[in-house]
């Protein structure tokens, strides 16, 4: 994504505690700073993009973070991670409270996506503010989606989204294991489906999506769906929501994956 950035004539200043990302990153036209610190004194628009909720929270409101490095003036801040919606919420509004304004923009098209800057992007926030870092998004997607005035109200569409490609990954699993047991080949089935009705983006890229189990490494892109599957079914259970597809599919798929985890951890310690 930065790399796209910079391809687009953006100058990006990047961070990150994982020297091989820096190294990528600079490889790609990225200047690496030394800290958050020289970011924010550097950067006209600050950009987030961590795994976990907590990792966010930790690097705009603890001691040192960037709403702290960032005092004395109004400051913007794309936040990209996939949180859920009440958390982003609250970590908006502690922001706001320390001149920070938050733009909840998580995006959906996996890695491959982000290479190719065809990201799903899903905005919200304050409207005007989303018509300033609309240069920063424009470069990274096929389409922004403006979904709301509130962050929170994107994460509530990426939700919806994991939660679709879960059941979409959860049914075709089982649904070419149906065709193998009547003696059919995977590949003319996928070939055949996806001039149907059946088609989805997971079956579409069945080979890269299976391959996130079946050679499983940690913190690959299933460790990902797996987090936000987590989120989604915290919010079933807080919300008493009724998703009985939805809580099947996440217990059919931590099945699988905890198996494909399992061997590849007896596989690394032959």
């Amino acid at each position: 994504m930065s790399a796209n950035l910079v391809a687009a004539g953006h100058t990006v200043y990047g961070f990150d505690l994982d020297p091989d990302k820096c190294a990528a990153a600079n490889k790609a036209g990225v200047e690496i700073v030394d800290s958050t610190a020289e970011l924010v004194e550097r950067g006209e628009l600050l950009v987030s993009m961590l795994r976990t909720g907590a990792q966010t929270e930790a690097l705009l409101l603890a001691d040192g973070g960037l709403a702290e490095l960032a005092a004395g003036g109004p400051r913007d801040v794309v936040v990209m991670s996939t949180l859920d919606p009440p958390a982003m919420e609250q970590l908006a509004d502690e922001c706001a409270k320390r001149g920070l304004t938050i733009f909840d923009v998580p995006v959906s098209g996996g890695v491959r996506g982000a290479e190719a800057a065809t990201l799903s992007i899903m905005a919200s926030g304050e409207a005007t503010g989303l018509e300033r870092i609309r240069p920063l998004l424009e470069p990274l997607g096929s389409r922004i989606h403006l979904l709301g005035d509130r962050p929170g109200m994107s994460q509530a569409a990426k939700l919806a989204n994991q939660v679709m490609m879960a059941v979409a990954i959860a049914g075709t699993y089982e649904a070419l294991g149906l065709a193998e047991d009547y003696g059919m080949e995977p590949g003319p089935v996928i070939e055949a489906v996806l001039d149907g009705t059946g088609q989805s983006w997971p079956l579409a890229h069945w080979d890269w999506m299976r391959s996130l189990w079946e050679d499983y490494e940690p913190e690959n892109a299933l460790d990902i769906l797996d987090k936000d599957l987590k989120a989604v079914i915290r919010a079933v259970r807080e919300r008493e929501a009724d998703m009985p597809v939805t809580e099947a599919t996440f217990a059919r798929l931590t099945e699988l994956w905890d198996r494909s985890r399992a061997e590849a951890a007896e596989r690394g310690a032959e």
